[in-house]
């Protein structure tokens, strides 16, 4: 009987160690070196850079297809799209935007929540320029559809239920798009009175929500992304304040991350982080200045935030984790587990 058990016991724990290791996935952070052209690898288990792949000019936006075997870059110093195969971690494809004007630059870049289309915005360091959005058909690898929308595009958000594309206009408003047709739905109304420092934009995965947050105003906008209205507004408390720009949702729609820089001596340069069912700014994180540098593991538990150093951090505690120093200015990351 004994040995019977013994014997049971060595099978429980092979059939435990074999559950696991099948189950085991090696997770991966793709980040931006803006400075560099380059894509970084870098494997947060053993806290190392694995390898850097080149791109084109100022890389800052990136973004995932469906599959997560490509990443999209906006490379902001020219007006390209590097399509990186994360397979055999090369630039596989280059999109150049169909752009005839002088001083037009690649801008935000984003995807719709399915990952078969992306969204990428001219850019323009004068803020006077009328820019457009173009559309790429991430299953085809080309664009496929562009239209006008604004000046000065310094944020864009698909809604939770993919009809709906949100452009931020920074300074002046928020425009709404129909995603089948591209053609212009309205408006948000800003906060009265900021409407000059509108600045960035979120919609929840999970509900009919998204935050607009107002730079120096240290204010964050809800709205109901159903009938467009307001629902909230969010006041940052103290210790919170700064200016507070772009905002990323978990894929729980638990959190939503606020990038907040410093305005005075007195602020922190980091992560704000709100409670989206209590619409309650809860924590922020001492990361240093993050440019775009937000992504979550699929399973909401942990947020991976790049300033100058790559940060991770328990989203069941709300605690630091780790870092690793990159050594350069690090613009958009994402995270990537298989």
């Amino acid at each position: 009987m004994k040995q019977f058990l013994t014997s049971f016991a060595l099978l429980l724990l092979t059939v435990l160690f074999l559950h696991d290791s099948a189950s085991a996935q090696d997770t991966y952070v793709y980040a931006a070196l803006t400075d560099e052209g380059n894509i970084a690898v870098v494997d947060p288990g053993s806290s190392r850079l694995l390898q850097r792949i080149q791109v084109g000019r100022d890389p800052m936006y990136v973004a995932l297809n469906a599959d997560k075997s490509r990443l999209y870059v906006s490379n902001t110093g020219d007006i390209t799209v590097s399509i990186v195969d994360l397979t055999d971690a090369r630039e596989e494809q280059v999109l150049r935007l169909p752009v005839n004007r002088r001083g037009i630059n690649a801008g935000v870049l984003i995807r719709n929540w399915e990952g078969t289309r992306m969204y990428i915005a001219e850019r323009a360091d004068d803020e006077t320029r009328d820019l457009r959005v173009y559309v790429i058909d991430a299953q085809k690898e080309k664009i496929v559809a562009q239209f006008d929308a604004g000046k000065n595009i310094s944020a864009m958000a698909v809604s939770s239920d993919g009809t709906k594309l949100y452009v931020v206009n920074k300074g002046s408003g928020i425009r709404i798009f129909d995603t089948q047709s591209n053609q212009p739905m309205g408006s948000l109304k800003p906060i009265p009175g900021h409407e000059s420092n509108v600045w960035g934009i979120a919609c929840s995965p999970t509900k009919d929500l998204a935050y607009v947050s107002y730079g120096a105003s240290n204010k964050i906008q809800a709205f109901n992304t159903a009938s467009n209205k307001e629902t909230a507004v969010i006041d940052m408390p103290k210790y919170h304040t700064g200016i507070q720009k772009n905002i990323n949702f978990s894929p729980d729609g638990k959190y939503a991350f606020v990038l907040n820089h410093k305005n005075t001596f007195k602020e922190i340069d980091g992560v704000n982080v709100i409670d989206a069912n209590k619409n309650e700014v809860i924590k922020i994180f001492n990361a240093g200045v993050v440019l775009h540098g937000i992504s979550i593991t699929d399973d909401a538990k942990t947020c991976y935030v790049a300033s100058k150093d790559l940060k991770w951090y328990n989203l069941l505690t709300l605690e630091h984790i780790r870092s690793i120093s990159l050594r350069t200015t690090i613009g958009g990351i994402v995270v990537v587990e298989r």
